[in-house]
């Protein structure tokens, strides 16, 4: 029997929905594939179809936030007339509601990316593609609007505010005052010194400073390097004399 597009689309819904559940309540460990099956009500083997492994699952619902971000910014009234401030105040808030259902989900992503580094970088890479096209349009647009200047180096920004919103997500994990204040408060200040640096393009000055004292300073001392390594060299040499010897 042909499944349709929108059949296949609800079914990964269901399993991503009820992986969030199961890996909440059991931790990333303890929680099974099969276990997430049944209460997704698919067959055993049909997971597998969609998620071949507990990770693809775990990375995959950080995937399908990212696409729920977007569309709410999209759904957002006057977002596009924003400013860049309130846009990426607004991102960080968007990230924020749509993951507090899930926030022991949460938990266990972080968990489990502290242990598997490597591993996660690649499991993240579209999650991070998501991200990173949505703070590229927020920036580009605020460029073409003459909202902040033309920014050197500008595809490093993006990742920049991944960096940012990943260690904001890190606090709020922790976070146990009341309604999250301190966590409102941390992103109310941070976001409004992240725009006052954009807006005078002190990234672009600090990265052009960065180069300029690397071609004429760092490289030079690091052609210096023989000088420093000619005791090490001796010692090599004296270590193979020895054994001609």
């Amino acid at each position: 029997m042909k499944i349709s597009k929108q059949e296949k689309a609800a079914t990964r819904s269901k399993i991503l929905v009820a992986a969030s559940e199961v890996i909440a309540e059991r931790g990333f460990k303890a929680a099974s594939m099969r276990e997430i099956a049944r209460r997704a009500e698919v067959g055993d083997a049909t997971i597998y179809n969609y998620f071949p492994s507990k990770e693809k699952l775990l990375y995959g619902y950080c995937e399908n936030r990212q696409h729920e971000v977007a569309q709410a910014l999209r759904e957002l009234d006057g977002f596009d007339q924003y400013t860049i401030q309130e846009q990426l105040h607004q991102l960080i808030e968007t990230e924020l509601t749509l993951w507090l259902p899930d926030r022991e989900f949460l938990g266990e992503v972080f968990d489990t990316t502290f242990y598997s580094p490597a591993a996660s970088l690649v499991n993240l890479a579209e999650t991070r593609r998501l991200f990173n096209l949505m703070v590229d349009e927020i920036i580009n647009n605020a460029v073409e609007a003459g909202e902040i200047p033309e920014q050197p180096y500008q595809s490093l920004l993006a990742p920049l505010y991944w960096d940012y919103t990943t260690a904001v997500l890190a606090y709020w994990l922790r976070d146990d005052s009341e309604g999250f204040a301190n966590t409102t408060r941390l992103v109310d200040q941070s976001v409004e010194l992240i725009t006052i640096v954009l807006q005078t393009g002190v990234i672009g000055k600090t990265m052009e400073l960065v180069s300029f004292l690397f071609r004429t300073h760092i490289s030079r001392t690091l052609n210096s390097f023989g000088d420093y390594t000619r005791p090490w060299k001796k010692a090599k040499r004296q270590f193979m004399a020895s054994h001609d010897g």
